[in-house]
């Protein structure tokens, strides 16, 4: 399953012709056999607006789709946000509702202080970096190392290496630089295309990962593997408490997995309508406890056995 998390949100979705555009390059991402997009809006400063991401419904794939058939892609919504001054409080907790209401969530950083705290401490699920020009800092072990233990991932966008050379020669250089920090690790390869002709399939990215200093496997897990861990890691993040303890209601277990709550087989399980579970005693009939009785014989005589 191949994935492309970084496809640029109209900045006025409700302009026609922006809606076309987008809806041109997720089409293309479907013929190209990508399964999961992520639309992303980008942020500079505060978060004041809701989620302003609509996604479509359905695609109807030209008539290259095997048997004719309607595909569907599964669609994602993002935030990345710009954080310039270390000293501001962006909000970038599950608590925030605006946070909550994207599906992932990614901070790009301006300088070397801020780039240790989105490592360390912010949660995020990707760290982005303007690679296609000359980065304000160095990419360090340290800062880095911390990341990759917290599951957070790094993003290398290849869409500016195909607007002009030069933003070609950097974006190499800075990607080189990372999968050297990394060895590879915790990197994920989207596109930032802002246009459809600025897509590639899969393969394509893979033969590009290979000159950033990857073998052909590594790179075909940046669009592939890496991205689900990100969309897993964003999950676990929104649904649990510091991706530590998640909580649900009893109400949502199935019958067989009441023993959880203190339920066997002689205890049927119930739920009130605050989600609180009452367990009563269920009376054996009289078949019951001869059965239990004999099984108790068994298991005694079978223990003396032993002994």
């Amino acid at each position: 399953m191949f994935y492309d998390l970084n496809l640029p949100y109209p900045t006025q979705p409700n302009l026609a012709q922006q809606q076309t555009e987008l809806r041109k390059r997720v089409d293309l991402l479907i013929k190209f056999g990508y399964q999961v997009v992520a639309y992303n809006h980008t942020v500079t400063g505060k978060l004041d607006k809701a989620n302003p991401i609509h996604k479509f419904e359905t695609y109807n794939n030209s008539p290259d789709s095997p048997s004719g058939q309607q595909q569907k892609i599964e669609q994602l919504s993002r935030i990345t946000v710009v954080i310039e001054d270390a000293s501001q409080n962006y909000g970038l907790s599950s608590t925030n509702s605006i946070i909550s209401s994207y599906d992932i969530v990614a901070a790009q950083p301006t300088n070397e202080k801020i780039f240790q705290n989105v490592c360390g401490t912010l949660e995020v699920d990707i760290v982005s970096l303007e690679m296609g020009s000359r980065l304000p800092f160095y990419i360090k072990h340290g800062p880095v190392g911390l990341a990759i233990e917290r599951g957070v991932y790094f993003e290398i966008c290849y869409a500016p290496a195909i607007r002009d050379s030069a933003s070609r020669r950097q974006l190499i250089s800075n990607a080189q630089s990372l999968v050297r920090v990394t060895r590879g690790k915790n990197i994920i390869i989207t596109s930032e295309a802002q246009r459809a002709m600025e897509l590639r399939g899969p393969y394509d990215i893979v033969n590009l990962g290979t000159i950033m200093g990857m073998n052909q496997a590594m790179a075909k897990d940046c669009i592939s593997t890496n991205c689900r861990a990100v969309v897993m890691h964003a999950i676990t993040r929104r649904n649990t408490h510091r991706a530590v303890v998640s909580f649900e209601p009893i109400s949502s277990l199935k019958p067989n997995e009441l023993w959880k709550v203190g339920s066997d087989k002689k205890n049927t399980g119930k739920t009130d309508f605050k989600g609180k579970s009452t367990v009563k005693r269920v009376r054996l009939s009289k078949d019951d406890e001869e059965e239990e009785e004999e099984e108790n014989e068994v298991e005694i005589s079978q223990d003396m056995e032993l002994s």
